[in-house]
């Protein structure tokens, strides 16, 4: 048997070695590929068990369902309008990427309202205190009598340690909305085991030397006084999600606004507004309200830093087509701000969770607020300078998420083609045109499975073929 074997040259043996270690990698990265689901009771077959709710009230229920036996309801009720939403919080990686994905229906065809996920980040571990950014999918806003799926997917930021995965419901008028839920995935690399501390050795205790007991004397019968009853001790309750802050005239400034961007066309798809806090305090911006001279949008989740920026834009696709490689805190409203904010003129308001005026402003031919700002040229910007101040000036080079600085001129606005950097993944629905839905979540674990098929096929072929050149040359001997 060993006589018949041929003998293989250094470079083949050498080449057998390599392809072996292939395999041994792809072997070692499958698993990596194949997250598992990081959320607890995904399809709501456990009742509610392991989800918050914010806004509203959510229900197991056995009809409808996308799989399994059951879903989550989820309902808010609002004379206005207003925003809900259920969650769980994670732990992660830093820098690593992460999809939320699901399924979800939109039981509401008389009434103005949308469905759409959200991804979270805070520094924290434990999805509390002021959020760092999130990213939000594209919404449901149609009346399918169906499931429809929805899928954002986002890289952890470097500061970040937890996310809240959130399955948002927004009401846009008075009434009553529904929304379900089911086979929810949030997927992604779990966060790093800390090494266990080493648990300290017990010093033994030495034993104590017998005392000899006195003999019992007599003693009188003391007097019983009455004793007060034990204060019980509180018990604290964790806070709830900050709701939106109220706030004082001029705490939050619309710092500045794009209404007349580059694009020809449907240009209210690129417009947006920045908002910068004056005060010493975080301001979370739930329940707040923008608008024009028209219309109103509420505001997504959102927390405004102290002496700090963020961007209300009109969607993500004409936000980033713009400024591609903007990185700071920023929301969409997957809509016109407003009615759509108009060249020739309109106005800006600002109100906080209890409707009062903020801020506003109003530009061009529209004279209604104060102050009054002079039209800016087609694809400049509106900007206070310096930020948070009462002068405001033509910017030809917009700077969205920071105060506006003459000596320090930015790039030029990039034309419309450019492709956004940092869009989050998202299923496109008939109200956000963009290209072909993205896979479900999954799909990453699916297409690195392929990868090492396909590889794990190569190395074999590859390995028969150094097989059938050393037998024959070992025949030909």
């Amino acid at each position: 048997m060993a006589e018949s074997f041929p003998k293989m040259k250094a470079s083949q043996v050498a080449a057998l070695f390599a392809l072996l270690a292939v395999l041994a990698s792809l072997a070692s990265i499958s698993p990596a590929l194949a997250w598992d689901n990081l959320l607890q009771n995904p399809g709501f077959e456990e009742g509610t068990t392991g989800w918050s709710e914010h806004g509203g009230t959510l229900i197991q229920v056995n009809s409808p369902v996308h799989a399994g036996d059951h879903a989550g309801e989820f309902t808010i009720t609002s004379i206005s309008s207003a925003a809900g939403w259920i969650y769980q919080v994670i732990a992660v990686s830093r820098g690593e990427t992460y999809t939320f994905s699901g399924y979800a229906w939109k039981d509401n065809p008389s009434i103005d309202d949308e469905v759409l996920l959200q991804i979270c980040w805070y520094e924290s571990e434990d999805g509390s205190g002021v959020e760092i950014c999130h990213y939000n999918s594209a919404p449901i806003t149609g009346d399918d009598a169906s499931y429809q799926p929805l899928n954002v997917t986002s890289t952890a930021p470097p500061n970040a340690h937890s996310a809240r995965a959130c399955a948002v419901l927004r009401l846009f008028s008075p009434g009553t909305a529904t929304a379900y839920f089911d086979d929810l995935s949030f997927t992604g690399p779990p966060p790093p085991t800390p090494s266990p501390s080493p648990s300290p050795t017990p010093t033994p205790s030495p034993s104590p030397s017998p005392t000899p007991t006195p003999s019992p004397s007599p003693s009188p019968t003391p007097t019983l006084s009455p004793s007060p009853s034990p204060t019980p001790t509180p018990t604290s309750t964790p806070s709830p999600t900050p709701a939106g802050t109220t706030a004082n005239k001029g705490d939050v400034v619309i710092n500045e606004v794009q209404y007349d961007p580059p694009q020809s066309g449907a240009d209210n798809a690129y417009e947006w507004v920045e908002l910068f806090n004056r005060t010493e305090e975080a301001i979370h911006l739930e329940g707040w309200r923008i608008r024009d001279n028209r219309e109103g949008d509420y505001l997504p989740p959102l927390t405004l830093p102290a002496n700090g920026f963020a961007v209300i834009a009109a969607t993500e696709e004409g936000f980033y087509a713009n400024f591609p490689d903007f990185d700071g805190s920023i929301v969409f409203l997957h809509g016109p701000i407003g009615n759509g904010l108009s060249n020739d003129g309109d106005c800006i308001i600002l109100e906080d969770s209890e409707g009062r005026v903020i801020d506003a402003l109003s530009y061009g031919d529209d004279t209604s607020q104060s102050p009054h700002c002079p039209d800016v040229a087609w694809g400049h910007s509106l900007e206070r300078s310096p930020a948070g101040s009462q002068e405001f000036v033509d910017n030809p080079h917009p700077t969205p998420g920071y105060g506006f600085s003459p000596a320090s001129t930015p790039a030029e606005t990039p034309v419309e083609t450019q492709t956004p950097a940092i869009s989050p993944t998202e299923t496109p629905t008939a109200a956000s045109p963009s290209g072909p839905a993205p896979e479900p979540s999954g799909g990453s674990a699916l297409s690195g499975m392929a990868l090492r098929g396909v590889g794990i096929a190569l190395a074999i072929a590859l390995f028969g073929i150094i097989f059938w050149v050393a037998r024959r040359r070992g025949s030909r001997k």
